[in-house]
């Protein structure tokens, strides 16, 4: 039964609203766009007893410095995709906000930071932001702490949040090195979650950072030649001898597909998010310097 609502102005009122929740023993549910949590909520598959909303939060949404763009809790996809800097400073969390999964509905109301601390393995955003090197910022009573992303994400859905800690920032830094760039997904409807994504930077050593979602627990990052783009049958065996490494446990399943069908098509998924990138790298104009 929910014993309190708060909507508080500042991160100290809404550390502090955790803080009290947790001290009777209460389960407090942070809402930032509601986009997953309040379909939850009306299934009952949610029984908090307190809620934190952030929707009045006075933390700025989207901040730009000399090198890192900083997002707010209540960064929405729409506004990322609006403010005029972010296809040059975010350039893939750009595409993959333009194309997520749900429509102009999640992108005018879900929030970068919503996706990021549900961490669910099949959705678009986490993989993209281990592939931008984004940090995280947590804060509590006690202060806060910033950790990278691909940290922050321990496990599915078990971010490293503690139930006194809400996230007050995503940093992504400017990465010049980073010329080019795709992003991919698999889905079996235009409505579906993702099954396999990739976030794809061609990077001016003539390397190539392919951040996979939805294959492992985890957004699984590798390095590979960007000449792979012209030899995709070189690229899965390229992958598959990295997979060769994990385990069964380490690689995810859900009831859109099983383990093995994702490794089977995670390298046609990260071949197409490739090409789209040294097509980019290849026509003028296309990428942003």
């Amino acid at each position: 039964m929910i014993r309190n609502l708060v909507r508080p102005r500042t991160v100290t009122e809404a550390t502090t609203a955790l803080a009290e929740a947790n001290a009777v023993d209460g389960h407090a549910l942070i809402i930032g766009g509601g986009t997953i949590a309040v379909p939850q909520l009306v299934r009952q598959e949610l029984q908090p007893t307190h809620i934190v909303d952030l929707g009045d939060l006075d933390v700025a949404r989207i901040r730009r410095e000399e090198s890192a763009v900083h997002l707010g809790p209540a960064a929405t996809y729409q506004l990322l995709i609006d403010t005029p800097c972010a296809e040059r400073w975010t350039p893939l969390l750009h595409l993959m906000a333009k194309g997520i999964t749900g429509g102009i509905q999640i992108r005018s109301q879900g929030t970068i930071a919503g996706s990021l601390v549900c961490a669910r393995p099949y959705s678009d955003a986490p993989a993209v932001l281990v592939a931008h090197d984004a940090r995280v910022t947590v804060a509590s009573v006690h202060g806060t702490r910033t950790v990278s992303v691909e940290r922050f994400l321990t496990a599915p859905e078990r971010p490293d949040l503690r139930p006194t800690e809400l996230v007050t920032e995503v940093i992504l830094p400017y990465r010049p090195e980073a010329v080019a760039h795709g992003y991919y997904k698999l889905k079996f409807a235009e409505s579906s979650w993702p099954v396999v994504t990739c976030a794809c930077s061609i990077l001016a050593d003539g390397t190539a950072e392919l951040t996979l979602g939805g294959v492992r627990g985890v957004p699984w990052k590798i390095r590979v030649s960007s000449d792979l783009s012209h030899s995709p049958h070189e690229l899965r065996d390229v992958m598959d001898d990295h997979m060769s490494a994990f385990t069964e446990d380490d690689f995810w399943h859900d009831i859109r597909a099983d383990s093995s069908y994702r490794r089977r098509v995670a390298a046609t998924v990260a071949a197409r998010a490739l090409r789209q990138a040294a097509a980019r790298l290849l026509s003028p104009g296309t990428e942003q310097s």
